[in-house]
């Protein structure tokens, strides 16, 4: 192929211009390869570290103590994709995030200044390019962290890891906390109720009425069979006790009935105050680990024959598509001197 000739673009063409140009494309390509080689040696290598786990099922310590079998979730259960999801986004939080920053020193080890214009934006772009979470195919989580020193990794995946835990057991526990209040409230309401009616019902009983149905019975047949002796004394005596049971009987019916109702009701209460304080002071574990973040002893980046072929064959593709323009530039130049001179 004449170097005066414009680039043909068939497959044949460019094997027969790669051919004729060999040996600058071939120095080219080295040159470039070589090149990107040593300088893969200024980067600072990175190390990764992975923790892997199974987040527990989300449910409450009460619900593990109902003999009625609760929600009907196993407590055992793991590996459900809703709660992956879940602990993501908790993994997420900026109370795990800043935590890892603080623990670590990340402003000095990632050579940020914190008073830096948009120093938290370039910070949290750095923890993100760094750190990483997903849920894999099993539903686990797996947390991966890349950092210069393999110590630093490892302890930043495990510490995520024990952290997500607490910031889940401490989530519930201020949501069980709220629930108490309201509890603790109603029971101390429920109790109130319960003393006044009691104060009530004593006030009746100390005019003479403690049990209306079998007093009234007892006084009906005691009534009768005074009058049958013409005993005017006894009729009187008894009539008294009957108008105090009739002014009084359907105060002390109605507010017995109430008493009954609300002790049923405070029975259920309490229960239900116990379940809620097991929510608010204890704490069950909410991750399953399956392995846990370790020093890595080989780098995972930079890969340097990665970066050396990447960057042959980027200086091949470079040099072919220059001398292919020289040459059609020359073509060019050829053929308009053939066209002056022919006008000539």
């Amino acid at each position: 192929m004449n170097e005066q000739q414009g680039f043909s673009t068939s497959s044949h063409g460019l094997m027969a211009f790669i051919m004729q140009w060999w040996k600058p494309i071939g120095i080219t390509t080295l040159v470039g390869g070589l090149l990107a080689f040593g300088i893969s040696y200024t980067i600072k290598p990175r190390f990764k570290s992975t923790a892997v786990f199974y987040p527990a099922v989300t449910q409450s310590v009460s619900n593990l103590m109902d003999v009625k079998g609760g929600s009907g979730k196993d407590f055992l259960v793991y590996g459900e994709e809703s709660e992956a999801e879940r602990v993501i986004q908790i993994l997420n939080a900026n109370e795990i995030r800043e935590f890892i920053v603080k623990k670590y020193n990340l402003w000095d080890h990632y050579e940020i200044n914190e008073e830096s214009p948009k120093a938290y934006t370039k910070m949290y772009k750095k923890f993100n390019e760094n750190i990483s979470f997903r849920r894999t195919e099993y539903n686990s989580v797996e947390i991966s962290v890349l950092d210069t020193d393999p110590n630093k990794a490892a302890g930043m995946a495990n510490d995520m890891l024990f952290m997500l835990d607490s910031l889940k057991n401490r989530i519930q526990r201020e949501r069980a906390a709220e629930g108490l209040r309201v509890v603790q409230t109603k029971y101390e309401e429920m109790e109130q109720r319960i003393h006044l009616i009691g104060d009530s019902l004593s006030s009746i009983r100390a005019k003479g009425v403690n049990d209306y149905e079998s007093q009234s019975e007892v006084l009906n047949k005691e009534l009768a069979a005074a009058l049958a002796k013409n005993n005017q004394a006894g009729v009187r005596a008894i009539q008294a006790q009957l108008d105090t049971l009739a002014k009084y009987g359907s105060a002390y019916l109605a507010l017995s009935g109430q008493l009954e109702l609300l002790t049923e009701q405070q029975i259920l209460l309490e229960r239900k105050l116990e379940e809620v304080k097991a929510d608010a002071e204890s704490s069950i574990k909410q991750i399953m680990p399956i392995d846990y973040g370790y020093p890595a002893d080989s780098k995972t980046y930079p890969k340097r024959s990665l970066i050396a072929i990447g960057a042959s064959f980027f200086s091949f593709v470079l040099s072919v598509f220059f001398l292919i323009f020289l040459q059609n530039y020359r073509g060019y130049k050829h053929q308009l001197k053939r066209t002056a001179d022919a006008q000539e």
